[in-house]
């Protein structure tokens, strides 16, 4: 049997004045038709989400009020589902539509957004809770799924080889055998890389959530000191010898909060870098797949012979780096219990570790298949 202990347990709660979450969604579009089964079509799309749900600990200590709880009859978090999160997202979206033309049919797809929110994902999803349950509007920013660029290109295309096509149209048996009922298919994708958000763990007596240890149930994910005018990442080239992992966060960029000031008071833990502040390099890959059916002696049975490649030209395209880690920084200063520091008045606190990209999306994958229809 276990027993619960209030100061050591983690409670759930749902305040019951929680209201409904709603997107208000809107958009104009243009289409022209370019010329027979051509189609250009011009959008504006946005929406506009709001009282959305996410959790956050009801409970957390608050280095303004001198690490108090809010809750002070209550010794422990509260992991809180609270409808107060929001979002908005605009965009430009282009889309060209030819249907089979000449044995072709094309859909390019083309995106310029831009995608803002204080919660990517809600209740039990990838990173909801925020740096600070007390101070949620700190945590607007581009969202985790934000790609300001996106062009995505399908097509299939009928091969112009064989009976009742352009080329080799009278060919006999033999050959259309060899060359005629191809047909090709590509998706290509070219797209921005990844939003990630950077953060670090504080110091014990820092901690503002002691028994909660999951993002998705109220964590706080501490972010560092952000140093203005360096670049959040170094790029792709950036490899650690041995591994060969790439060291893809800068650290001259950041600074990790002292503990303590010069009279011993313990600081807050939050530093002052956005949320989401890195991406990750361009995402580029190519699929192709080629087809062939066949006729049999046997009128109602077909074989479709199909080659498929998935990243045909091996891109290689980078995961999310982990997390920064490191010692934090000191100071000179005295600024009371809970106060923080800009990062030109902490001394040392730049991160030595952590950082890096150790995995990628899939490489080439090549597959054959036969499939027999009767």
């Amino acid at each position: 049997m276990t027993s619960f202990n209030p100061a050591t347990d983690n409670i759930t709660y749902i305040p019951k004045n929680t209201k409904d979450s709603y997107v208000e969604s809107y958009f104009i579009s243009v289409q022209r038709t370019l010329a027979k089964n051509t189609l250009l079509d011009i959008a504006y799309v946005g929406n506009h989400g709001v009282k959305l749900q996410g959790f956050l600990n009801a409970n957390q200590k608050n280095p303004a009020a001198g690490f108090a709880r809010p809750y002070a009859n209550w010794p422990s978090d509260i992991t809180a589902a609270v409808n107060e999160f929001y979002s908005n997202f605009n965009s430009l979206q282009v889309k060209y539509e030819q249907q089979f033309v000449g044995g072709l049919t094309l859909l390019n797809t083309f995106t310029w957004g831009h995608s803002l929110d204080n919660a990517s994902a809600l209740l039990e999803g990838n990173t909801p809770s925020p740096q600070d349950g007390n101070n949620i509007r700190a945590d607007y920013a581009q969202s985790d799924y934000n790609l300001p660029v996106a062009n995505i290109t399908s097509l299939v295309y009928e091969l112009p080889f064989g009976p009742g096509r352009h080329f080799a149209s009278s060919s006999n048996g033999l050959v259309n055998t060899v060359i005629g009922g191809w047909q090709v298919s590509a998706i290509n994708t070219m797209q921005a890389g990844t939003p990630f958000n950077i953060t670090y763990s504080p110091n014990g007596a820092q901690a503002l959530s002691p028994q909660i240890s999951a993002t998705y149930r109220g964590a706080n994910e501490y972010r560092p000191n952000y140093v203005p005018g360096q670049k959040v990442t170094q790029g792709r080239n950036n490899r650690a010898p041995n591994t060969g992992f790439v060291n893809y966060i800068n650290f001259n960029a950041f600074v990790l909060p002292p503990i303590k000031d010069a009279a011993g008071n313990v600081l807050s833990p939050f530093g002052n870098a956005s949320r989401n502040p890195g991406r990750t390099p361009a995402f580029y890959q190519t699929d192709l797949a080629l087809n062939k059916k066949f006729a049999t002696p046997i009128e109602s049975l077909k074989v479709e012979f199909r080659t498929e490649f998935y990243n045909l030209f091996n891109h290689t395209n980078l995961y999310l780096p982990g997390t920064i880690s490191g010692t934090q920084g000191t100071t000179a200063a005295t600024v009371g219990t809970g106060g923080t520091l800009a990062a030109g008045s902490i001394i040392g606190g730049v991160p030595n570790g952590g950082g890096q990209v150790t995995s990628t999306f899939q490489p080439r994958i090549l597959q054959f298949g036969l499939k027999v229809i009767y």
